[in-house]
């Protein structure tokens, strides 16, 4: 049997000398002297057991057993060429795959840049997105079935990093024939008798919150009802009056008919959105979403000042102790 451990440098240069017809023109293109590469592809050929190269005073040519051997040994440096470029590529974080939990809409805002940002700089990475709400997107990247969360507030739990991104306003969806429907903007004072209406996936349960620690702050217990559809269906029922709900910057898309948009007035409620992931993923991939998320986060005005939403996301998952406290939450 021929000798495996062959130097790769050794079939390149055997492969160039072949394609070159000689020893001496594949020497001045690998840089060496004629006799650096004739040592070597005798070298070569005493590993293998057999000779590669008819040897003349004109140049070399192949010999069949070198053609058919060189034919397939080019295909394998091809692969290997592959392999390593491929896993090069991976470890910059250039090629693989990320999965990302969201809680908000892609319809426009921050996130919706930052992963077309990112489609567009690295093609070849395959990135899987995964709506759900706060609390699931948490169970998630606690069991390892997402790297990162996009999520609202700045949760501290232990083992997790938690950067801030970006803020939002908090808008408030009425049917266009609401009596307040033709205010510019409104105060909670006037929305604390309003009954509205949230889903019960995505950010339904944090706006379900939000609503009722805002509006007791005023003395009243807020009528809420959880309605299961997604974004469309609760903007159409909230056009045909089943109830108000509130949506924020990034919620927007297309113009719906029969509602409209306005914002709450006076201290100007903002909406602050972090990313979280795990101390210990190393995958590289996301390394490079959130550089491309900070980037974006640094060139974006700041929203102005106002009170801030702490949703009761942030609340109930602070004072846990770790991982394990965390799935609790779930089981």
């Amino acid at each position: 049997m021929p000798d495996v451990a062959l130097d790769l440098r050794f079939l390149r240069y055997a492969v160039i000398a072949a394609e070159q017809g000689s020893f001496r023109k594949a020497a001045t293109l690998l840089g060496l002297s004629q006799a650096s590469v004739s040592r070597r592809i005798d070298i070569l050929e005493s590993r293998l057991g057999f000779k590669l190269f008819c040897r003349t005073p004109g140049g070399v040519s192949l010999t069949l057993v070198g053609e058919r051997f060189l034919a397939e040994a080019i295909k394998g440096i091809d692969h290997l060429d592959r392999a390593i470029h491929m896993a090069a590529s991976t470890s910059r974080g250039e090629r693989g795959i990320v999965r990302v939990g969201i809680l908000s809409s892609l319809n426009s805002g921050f996130l919706r840049d930052v992963l077309t940002t990112f489609r567009q700089k690295y093609r070849h990475v395959e990135v899987i997105v995964q709506e759900a709400t706060a609390r699931e997107s948490l169970h998630y990247l606690v069991i390892g079935e997402i790297d990162v969360s996009f999520t609202t507030g700045i949760p501290n739990i232990p083992g997790y990093a938690t950067e801030l991104l970006w803020s939002e306003r908090v808008l408030v969806a009425m049917p266009a024939g609401h009596d307040l429907a033709r205010r510019e903007g409104l105060t909670w004072q006037e929305l604390q008798h309003e009954a509205f209406i949230v889903s019960s996936g995505g950010p339904g349960p944090e706006i379900h919150d939000y609503l009722v620690r805002r509006l007791a702050r005023l003395g009243f217990r807020p009528d809420v009802k959880i309605q299961f559809v997604g974004r469309e269906g609760l903007m159409n029922l909230v056009a045909i009056g089943y109830g108000l709900t509130l949506v924020s910057n990034s919620s927007l898309g297309p113009e719906m008919p029969g509602v409209v948009i306005r914002p709450i007035l006076g201290d100007g409620d903002v909406l602050e959105s972090s990313a979280m992931w795990s101390s210990k993923n190393s995958n590289p991939v996301l390394r490079r979403l959130l550089s491309i998320a900070r980037s974006l986060a640094r060139s974006r005005p700041a929203v102005g000042a106002g009170s801030v939403i702490y949703l009761l996301f942030a609340s109930l998952i602070a004072p846990c102790g770790g991982p394990e406290q965390i799935l609790d939450l779930f089981l």
